[in-house]
């Protein structure tokens, strides 16, 4: 009688040599590393819907780990464009509706209401701060850095690659 802990260790260069225990031996955004995934969107087959993904995921090349169809790259960068303009709000209905469907949109509208979420208390902060009037500069700096971190976000979703949005906190994992 075996126990789940009696399982044999993955053998190397199997579906087990990678942290989390997925992925190619040799990396990730290799183009034909992974085949097509049961759910019909392009996502790797090996790797979960959520959770942590390698470094390689995120940045220049990283359109050969994620894999994403149009309608995919579309709904990104509606999350971007709609964040831009009625905050929160457009990020959390497209994270609400596809999460469970696309690690792509997953993980951009995940990062785009990580960064909604930051503004909204940077803007908060610096409307506290307008009381000893450095707040009047800090607020417009607020808004223009925001408008360009999810300019960049969207052209990158837009482009099939997934962008780390950076001074970014993780509050939605």
């Amino acid at each position: 009688m075996t126990t789940p802990n009696d399982s044999p260790a993955p053998q190397a260069g199997g579906p087990g040599s990678q942290p989390g225990g997925y992925g190619p031996p040799n990396g990730y955004g290799l183009p034909g590393s992974y085949g097509g995934s049961a759910s019909g969107f392009g996502a790797p087959a090996g790797p979960p819907l959520i959770g942590p993904h390698p470094d390689a995921a995120y940045g220049d090349g990283s359109a050969a780990y994620w894999k994403a169809s149009q309608d995919d790259k579309t709904m990104s960068v509606l999350s971007h464009v709609g964040a831009m303009l009625v905050s929160a709000i457009v990020p959390l209905i497209v994270f609400l509706i596809k999460k469970d469907d696309s690690p792509f949109v997953r993980e951009h509208t995940r990062q785009s209401l990580n960064l909604q979420i930051m503004l909204i208390i940077a803007g908060f902060v610096s409307s506290l701060l307008t009381i000893v009037l450095i707040g009047f500069v800090l607020l417009p700096i607020v808004v223009v850095v925001g408008w360009v971190l999810q300019i960049i976000a969207a052209v990158k979703a837009y482009n099939g690659e997934m962008y780390r949005i950076p001074f970014v906190i993780d509050i939605i994992k």
